[in-house]
């Protein structure tokens, strides 16, 4: 090979070990997704996630609320099903790295209880029947998650509301107030280093699991749609639906 090649040869080799390079070794990019196809009912949607994350600079965090510094967002199905079924709840563990993300919605767990039974007895003459049931219902006082569980059914009021009702005999003027929270009587336990059951939700909240979390499609219109009424861009009305459903 003449020598006056030879500058040229070895600039070819390196640019081709660099390109060989590119496709081998996982560019930070290619974590992002360009586009993200979403399947439903109400017609298929293109999403330019590249397009808002790099054109737009819209950080990860504003969209992706699980995201932090030390954690690779997760995809939106993690938290938010497309529809709240036994599936979901049985199978959503799954869909995260760690229990780090738990704490999200399983924000608080039961401790130790307040209640100084002892002192109860005293006040109650040593009558158990004025919290227990009587032998009509159960031979002996026993505990009450003994037959009240955590859901409870149609025929067995949960633990919570059960245990709820009787001390609200004694207590009407704390329940008439309304409970401002579980503090006042449950000793709450840290959930950061939380390693144990999860309590289920209507434990303590009322309202029915799918109205505390909201399903994907209503995920995805409260995101986007708020941040298009505020930049006061592209979609934004509920009169908008074909600009991002092809039908």
């Amino acid at each position: 090979m003449p020598k006056r090649y030879i500058p040229a040869a070895i600039l070819t080799l390196a640019l081709l070990a660099t390109g060989v390079a590119g496709y081998l070794v996982p560019d930070e990019n290619q974590k992002v997704p360009v586009r993200i196809l979403f399947d439903n009912s109400g017609g298929k949607v293109v999403f330019a996630h590249l397009t808002h994350h790099r054109k737009y600079q819209i950080a990860c965090a504003r969209c992706h609320h699980e995201s932090g510094q030390d954690q690779t967002p997760l995809p939106c199905g993690s938290c938010h099903p497309a529809s709240f079924d036994q599936d979901y709840v049985r199978d959503h563990v799954a869909a995260f790295p760690d229990q780090k993300s738990c704490v999200k919605c399983h924000h608080a767990e039961f401790g130790e209880l307040a209640f100084d039974h002892q002192a109860h007895k005293a006040y109650a003459g040593d009558d158990c029947r004025a919290c227990h049931h009587g032998p009509d219902i159960e031979p002996e006082p026993g505990h009450c998650k003994d037959c009240h569980t955590l859901t409870g059914d149609g025929n067995m009021p949960n633990l919570r509301d059960a245990s709820h009702r009787r001390c609200a005999e004694c207590h009407k003027d704390m329940f008439d107030k309304g409970v401002k929270g579980c503090s006042p009587c449950h000793r709450m336990k840290d959930m950061k280093g939380y390693q144990g059951p999860f309590t289920p939700c209507r434990q303590c909240h009322q309202a029915p699991n799918h109205q505390l979390i909201l399903n994907r499609t209503n995920a995805f219109h409260d995101q986007c749609m708020q941040c298009h009424k505020k930049e006061g861009k592209g979609p934004r009305t509920d009169k908008d639906c074909g600009e991002c459903h092809m039908r």
